[in-house]
């Protein structure tokens, strides 16, 4: 799904993460969109996931051939540069040689992978194969590297052109129809005529009205108690 095929998303609205739906048709839109990006987001998973499993195994690897790299049968380098002796212990050989190639792989791994992010196998078969003279462990790393880096390359492939790339955040919907509205909270305003025809059309009559008194023209008038009491005998006589 690219931004071509959105007819009602803007590219203001993923950013902001939030739509405002006013329409059927938008909110088809929204929730395809929402499914793509939740699709999306479970690609983008393992794609974090051989990521970590990278970094993980790098980790390792450097943590466990370093401090063992000063012996014959664990360095090609360190035998030729004269060492030899148990793992662990540097009898004749320059260690500061020995381990330089996997410092410059480490160097090289943060810079192209971490920082300029090119995930290209044939690069990372390339800079693994640099630390293999300092111990043979480097060779289990080449080849878990190169696998992890070729499944990372192809998902990215996968992901990159999609729109929402790389967050794929999902759309926020609200279902305000009329923004105009909200200055109302959401009620409907009438105008004096339209509320005065209301009222006229929904007032019912008063069965006491007949008895009111009127105090005057123009000052309104009042129901008396005396012409209440009246009305109830009237209607209790009637009711007999």
């Amino acid at each position: 799904m690219t931004l071509q095929d959105l007819k009602y998303i803007t590219p203001l609205d993923i950013q902001a993460a939030h739509l405002n739906v006013t329409s059927a048709e938008m909110y088809d839109e929204a929730k395809k969109f929402n499914k793509h990006m939740y699709d999306m987001q479970r690609k983008r998973r393992r794609f974090l996931r051989d990521m970590w499993g990278i970094l993980i195994l790098n980790v390792v690897i450097l943590a466990l051939a370093l401090p063992t790299a000063a012996s014959d049968t664990t360095s090609l380098l360190f035998r030729a540069t004269g060492g030899r002796g148990p793992v662990g212990m540097a009898t004749g050989g320059n260690l500061t040689l020995t381990c330089l190639p996997a410092v410059i792989y480490a160097a090289a791994f943060i810079y192209f992978i971490l920082i300029k992010k090119l995930y290209n196998w044939k690069l990372m078969l390339i800079l693994s194969l640099i630390p293999i003279p300092t111990h043979y462990a480097f060779i289990a790393l080449a080849i878990g590297n190169t696998i992890l880096v070729k499944k990372m390359n192809d998902v990215d492939n996968e992901i990159k052109d999609e729109v929402g790339y790389p967050g794929f955040v999902e759309l926020h919907l609200s279902y305000i129809r009329d923004e105009d509205s909200l200055e109302d909270n959401g009620m409907e305003t009438f105008t004096d005529d339209e509320k005065s025809d209301d009222l006229i059309s929904e007032r019912k009559e008063n069965p006491y009205d007949k008895y009111r008194t009127v105090w005057g023209e123009g000052e309104g008038s009042m129901l008396a108690d005396n012409d209440i009491s009246t009305a109830i005998n009237e209607d209790n006589i009637a009711k007999e």
